[in-house]
């Protein structure tokens, strides 16, 4: 059984700590430079790659943003989205989206997705924004499946001592209009 409730604070800390963000892949995404621009090649990985992502660091934010939701299976917290609306261009920015490993595949990304749109067109955002990894093929895919499209990328914005030196921000926008 799926649910989706608000996020209730600091109840839902220990929750999203103990969430299990981690993923393995065998597939990748590679930034090409074109003639006139960039390419994401999905390329092969051997050995897979598998990575986690700790919210340590940002778990207590996320009552701050104009959005959190618990994402419930089986009554026990299973995922999490949060969302800011950035009032200056009216673009809702997806910063958390997570479902534990355990969950994955059964619908709760889709639920909290769905679910941040219906938020962010009710405070009036023209698009929603999101931030994911080359090395993350699974939520690439996943964004795309959701109606995103590649819109952009930064190749220096993470630390080189927290990530592999190929690993890169990617960032997808929906049209909500």
């Amino acid at each position: 059984m799926i649910a989706l409730r608000p996020l209730h604070w600091p109840d839902d800390r220990a929750s999203l700590l103990g969430l299990d963000t981690s993923f393995t892949t065998d597939r990748v995404f590679q930034l090409q430079q074109t003639d006139h621009g960039f390419k994401l090649d999905e390329t092969a990985v051997e050995p897979p790659i598998n990575k986690s992502y700790s919210l340590i660091d940002s778990v207590d934010l996320i009552p701050s943003h104009d959005w959190a939701t618990i994402a419930e299976h089986n009554h026990r917290v299973a995922g999490v989205g949060s969302m800011t609306i950035e009032a200056w261009n009216r673009r809702a920015v997806l910063h958390h989206l997570y479902v534990t490993r355990e969950a994955r595949g059964i619908g709760l990304g889709h639920a909290l997705v769905t679910a941040s749109i219906g938020v962010a067109r009710d405070l009036n955002a023209r698009c929603l924004w999101v931030e994911t990894q080359t090395v993350n093929y699974r939520a690439v895919q996943f964004y795309r499946s959701m109606g995103f499209e590649w819109c952009g990328f930064d190749a220096t914005l993470y630390d080189p001592s927290d990530v592999d030196v190929d690993e890169i921000a990617l960032f997808f926008s929906r049209d909500l209009r």
